[in-house]
Order: C-alpha cells, then sequence, then structure tokens
C-alpha cells in the first residue's frame, strides 16, 4: 500500500512539473497576444485619419488572432468606440478572447469554476482626429 501511495503521488508531481509550465505559457501568450493587438489597433483608431475603430481595423484585429496566433473567431469579440471621435475625447476598446486552462488538475486546487472565462484588455487613447 505505502509503495502504491508513493508511485501514485510521484506521477501525480511528475505530470504537474512536464505539463503545468506549458499550459501556463500557453495562457500567458494568448494573453500577451491580446494586449499587443488591442495597443496596436487602438494606436490606429486614434489617428488623425481615422477617429475610431473603423471596420477595416476590427477586421485586421480579428485577422491577425486567428491567422498568427490561431485562435478561433467564434471565441473572438470587440467592443469599442465606433462613432466619429473628435480631438481631445478617448477611444476605448476591450478585446474578449477565450481563456485557456490554467492548471492540469483544477478539481485539485479549488472549483473549476474559478478560473476566469475569457482573457479581458481594455484600452483607452485620446482621439487625434479634427472633426470638422
Amino acid at each position: 500500500m505505502k509503495t502504491a501511495l508513493v508511485e501514485m503521488l510521484t506521477v501525480y508531481i511528475l505530470l504537474l512539473l512536464l505539463f503545468q509550465p506549458v499550459l501556463h505559457d500557453i495562457y500567458s501568450t494568448r494573453a500577451n497576444a491580446v494586449e499587443m493587438v488591442l495597443d496596436s489597433a487602438i494606436q490606429k483608431a486614434a489617428n488623425a485619419d481615422n477617429g475610431r475603430f473603423t471596420p477595416e481595423i476590427i477586421d485586421e484585429m480579428r485577422y491577425t488572432l486567428e491567422h498568427t496566433f490561431l485562435l478561433d473567431g467564434a471565441d473572438i469579440r470587440f467592443n469599442g468606440t465606433t462613432e466619429l471621435t473628435p480631438r481631445g475625447e478617448y477611444i476605448e476598446g476591450t478585446l474578449y478572447v477565450k481563456s485557456t486552462p490554467r492548471w492540469l488538475f483544477r478539481t485539485l486546487f479549488g472549483s473549476p469554476d474559478r478560473e476566469p472565462p475569457e482573457i479581458v484588455r481594455h484600452a483607452k487613447q485620446m482621439s487625434e482626429a479634427m472633426v470638422r
């Protein structure tokens, strides 16, 4: 009985050591990708030529997340300023992407619904558009 318990704990710890860092890296990479894409898009949206999130900017965000970072298009949602915003006012955008699992054995570390279902990043920048 003692050896069986030791072997089970050894396998458990070995699985954690092998796969837990990979799960964390996947989650971290996805979160960084969402933040990077949103930061790039809000700079384009705040530009003097745009003054808002145009459909082209939103499509470019989706395209980058789908084709560069291999995320599913159904897992991506965007909410932001789509009306022309004059210079001096703020343009805001929030990007939602479905989260990946963060723990290998979720039931042993607490309730399974404890993890956030989505990665959410928010950005806000002053518009440079000259509205006449």
